[in-house]
């Protein structure tokens, strides 16, 4: 049956806030639209906070908004509990550069533990599963494994025939070539970061095959691009 309802689906953030905007702007995101956010909000880029605080009112103004676990956003909170105060404020502002998520204090702001520790590691729908990273489909219980669905990388030669869903997820940087062919042949398993943050020259990624931020609909599956227009850009490798 044929719906009416949009459901989009968009990666890695990174922290670019203008390039975040603008896609939605693209879509002319609507508040009867579903929008699925893959997680790593955050580092980076050049406004994390900024980010979340945007994700948090579009769920506070009633934007259908769902925003997934990534392992930035888990990385940070464990390293908050784990790390010393002068070692995980080096980790947030000199190796992350995301200062700006915490008080004066070096503490994370309130609001985004908050905001972190309720969000979910995946979501099904009808024909789609969508996640950070992917499916440990070697593990004995897939589907459990928490843990690699933040972190796993490179699974999709292991997924089951007998998988019904298909995989739309985040995490790895994919060149742009890659994620158009695995969206006009509707693969099994979708990427969709392209590494919106590696806009300029890097050591290992080739940038000029990098820099989008994508967003998919689900219904059409039109791809949406939008460059990255990020006034500064702090990349730092993966």
């Amino acid at each position: 049956m044929t719906t009416s309802k949009r459901i989009f689906v968009i990666p890695d953030i990174h922290g670019c806030l203008r390039t975040f905007k603008a896609t939605l702007e693209k879509i002319n995101l609507r508040k009867d639209d579903d929008l699925y956010l893959l997680g790593d909000y955050i580092d980076r880029g050049p406004d994390s906070d900024g980010v979340l605080d945007f994700i948090i009112q579009l769920k506070d103004d009633n934007y259908s908004v769902f925003p997934l676990l990534g392992n930035h956003e888990q990385t940070l909170v464990q390293t908050y509990l784990e790390y010393e105060r002068n070692m995980f404020a080096y980790f947030v502002k000199k190796m992350n550069k995301s200062e700006n998520l915490l008080d004066q204090d070096d503490k994370i702001k309130p609001n985004y533990v908050e905001f972190i520790n309720q969000l979910k590691t995946f979501y099904e729908l009808d024909n789609f599963f969508i996640v950070h990273a992917g499916i440990d489909f070697k593990s004995p219980n897939p589907l459990q494994n928490y843990r690699a669905m933040l972190e796993i990388r490179f699974f999709d030669q292991y997924v089951p025939p007998e998988f019904p869903k298909t995989i739309v997820h985040g995490h790895n940087p994919t060149y742009i070539e890659d994620i158009l062919e695995a969206v006009e042949k509707r693969k099994k398993v979708i990427p969709l970061d392209n590494g919106c943050v590696y806009s300029k020259k890097h050591r290992f990624y080739d940038h000029t095959r990098l820099g989008n931020l994508c967003c998919l609909e689900l219904n059409s599956f039109d791809l949406i691009l939008q460059k990255n227009i990020e006034l500064t850009s702090k990349n730092k490798d993966t």
